[in-house]
């Protein structure tokens, strides 16, 4: 149901002043069509298209509340200030009505920022909520998970679908883990997609700006980070170098290292979201390879394997398991070595 403005009858945001501020008479105002605004208004999110739109009309928040106060509609300038930034955003019926007067004061067409905010967001229990998901607590069986993510907006990565995804777990010479490699293709559920959460293994020197041992970014840079030592978790956004629509792809590749001489037996990777094609690739020494190798795959940190595959290990040292219709839960994989044949010992210093 479109919605519209009641007779003259001003907007007012829940919490702002009523007072009106004496202005000139309300003049559209026009902005040029720059590439950026286009392509903002395009693509979102709101408020950035918001910002670029203010930028490029020449006017002040000061001065867009008066025109919008001539045309009866009660918006404060904190609160423009806040939409513009992404603090908040307008959802209620008389802010949205606020929104389309403020498409014409900033010369634009009519449902031009309104179409970027999308459906209401979900509030409570059906935040982030997609059929068959999983949520972090039982991901990752530990509830502080919640805390490490709680002003990175958990809810990101539910407007994600992933399409594939493909880990290389590099295992050196010391029958340790060397690094981690990601490639993953994804695909924007909603308008305005710009980054997903990545959760990582966190160590105790770790700090909250440090960048988690990440690197060979491709597709995305480094966001905000955050780090529980005491839990062993770090998070961090990726932002992706472009903003996505609905469904519109990109493809995104990290890496991650945590260096140490502890023998590595396994890799896991939780999936909280339903998605297609999960390939992982261990990488051996091909001078020491592992006497057996398996994928696994459990509904839950707590349950134990549903499945249990042995792979073949290459001659050169490669395993490999694909999974082309994944379901939440937690799929890794496991080996074990040939104690006959020790590892190359530590290196001295």
């Amino acid at each position: 149901m479109g919605l519209r403005r009641s007779d003259r009858r001003p907007a007012v945001v829940s919490g702002e002043s009523e007072d009106t501020v004496p202005g000139p008479p309300f003049r559209p105002v026009g902005p040029a069509r720059r590439p950026e605004l286009l392509q903002a208004l395009r693509t979102g999110p709101f408020d950035l298209a918001l910002r670029t739109a203010i930028r490029a009309s020449g006017l002040s928040l000061e001065g867009i509340q008066r025109r919008l106060d001539r045309r009866g509609v009660q918006v404060s300038v904190s609160s423009l200030s806040y939409w513009q930034r992404g603090r908040s955003r307008p959802e209620r019926p008389d802010s949205l009505a606020a929104v389309r007067v403020l498409e014409e004061v900033l010369g634009l067409h009519r449902d031009e920022l309104v179409v970027l905010l999308g459906p209401r967001r979900p509030r409570g229990r059906w935040v982030e909520h997609v059929p068959g998901s999983l949520d972090y607590a039982s991901t990752f069986g530990d509830p502080a998970v919640e805390g490490v993510l709680a002003d990175l907006d958990p809810r990101t990565n539910a407007r994600l679908e992933t399409l594939h995804t493909r880990v290389d777990v590099h295992i050196g010479a010391r029958r340790e883990e060397r690094r981690v490699d990601v490639v993953q293709v994804v695909r924007a559920l909603a308008a305005g997609v710009d980054r997903l959460i990545l959760l990582t293994q966190a160590k105790p020197e770790m700090s909250a700006g440090a960048d988690l041992g990440l690197s060979d970014l491709v597709g995305c840079r480094l966001g905000r980070r955050r780090v529980d030592r005491e839990r062993g978790l770090a998070a961090a956004e990726l932002l992706l170098d472009l903003v996505l629509g609905p469904g519109q792809c990109t493809v995104v590749e990290y890496s991650y290292a945590y260096p140490s001489e502890q023998v590595a037996t396994h890799y896991q990777r939780m999936v909280r979201f339903p998605g297609k094609n999960l390939v992982l690739r261990a990488l051996f020494d091909p001078a020491d390879l592992p006497a057996g190798c398996a994928a696994l795959w459990r509904p839950q940190h707590d349950a134990p394997p549903s499945s249990d595959e042995q792979l073949r290990v290459s001659p050169v040292g490669h395993a490999c398991a694909v999974f082309p219709d994944v379901t939440p839960g937690i799929y890794g994989l496991s080996w074990e070595w040939n104690e006959d044949l020790a590892p190359v010992p530590p290196r001295a210093g």
